[in-house]
């Protein structure tokens, strides 16, 4: 081996042995993303620990990660991290950047309740989520591109026409694909996986936070009443199947 091997290697072990060493309560401090901040924290930059982490008012507890030293050497932070979250869990490879986080591989379940402080748009609504991303990219704290698919189950929602009860209505299961959009939009279709809907629509998100849903929608036989009352105020006449238009758009 030359002079120059033997010089590189041991430059590498100095890095390795200085990464498995250093305090993650520094590391957080200097490599934490805006909007991002830590408490509870514990172990090094290699391999650490944090009581809580919270992005834009919501908090993720018990986290832990391990680094991938080699994104230093590219001016990003690389590691491999799960956590608890409320009412479920995530796990994933997460890349930062001054810029931007991105996300692979990325593995979590919660409730809808238990996002509702971030989406409110969701509240309102009761059911379980799960999702399995390939690749989500955050921007300012707000994704930029996903790519993925999302489960919804056991969705239930207020009547559109009050009762007087507040009995929440079920709405069925749901399997939402994420697709490739063009830029400054996210897309996705979904589907109902049974229930008192057949559903098949496609939804779109922009830059802005505004949303567009478009979906052909049919009651089947076991839907309530005030499913289908509240359908036929939100949607366009049946057509020869059966089915209505639902249009909806807003901002998150």
């Amino acid at each position: 081996m030359s002079r120059r091997s033997w010089f590189a290697l041991g430059l590498g072990l100095y890095v390795a042995f200085a990464l498995a060493k250093f305090p993650a309560g520094v590391a957080v401090r200097w490599f934490a993303p805006p909007g991002v901040t830590f408490a509870g924290v514990a172990g090094t930059l290699w391999s650490g620990n944090a009581a809580t982490c919270s992005v834009n008012g919501f908090t993720a507890e018990a986290l832990r990660w391990r680094l991938r030293p080699a994104a230093l050497f590219l001016g990003r932070v690389s590691a491999n991290v799960e956590a608890r979250i409320p009412d479920g869990f995530v796990s994933g490879d997460v890349t930062a950047t001054p810029r931007s986080v991105s996300f692979s591989d990325l593995r979590a379940a919660t409730s809808l309740p238990a996002l509702g402080n971030v989406l409110p748009v969701l509240r309102g609504t009761r059911g379980q989520v799960s999702a399995a991303i390939e690749s989500l990219v955050l921007e300012n704290g707000w994704p930029a591109t996903a790519v993925g698919e999302i489960k919804l189950a056991g969705l239930e929602s207020l009547p559109l026409i009050p009762d007087g009860r507040g009995a929440f209505v079920p709405l069925g299961d749901y399997t939402v694909t994420l697709v490739p959009a063009p830029e400054g939009e996210l897309g996705a279709t979904f589907v109902d996986n049974g229930g008192p809907l057949a559903v098949d629509g496609t939804a779109k998100l922009n830059a802005a936070r505004a949303y567009t849903i478009d979906a052909l929608v049919k009651p089947r036989a076991n839907a309530p009443e005030t499913l289908v009352q509240g359908l036929n105020i939100m949607t366009a006449e049946p057509d020869a199947e059966g089915r209505r238009r639902l249009n909806l758009t807003g901002s998150l």
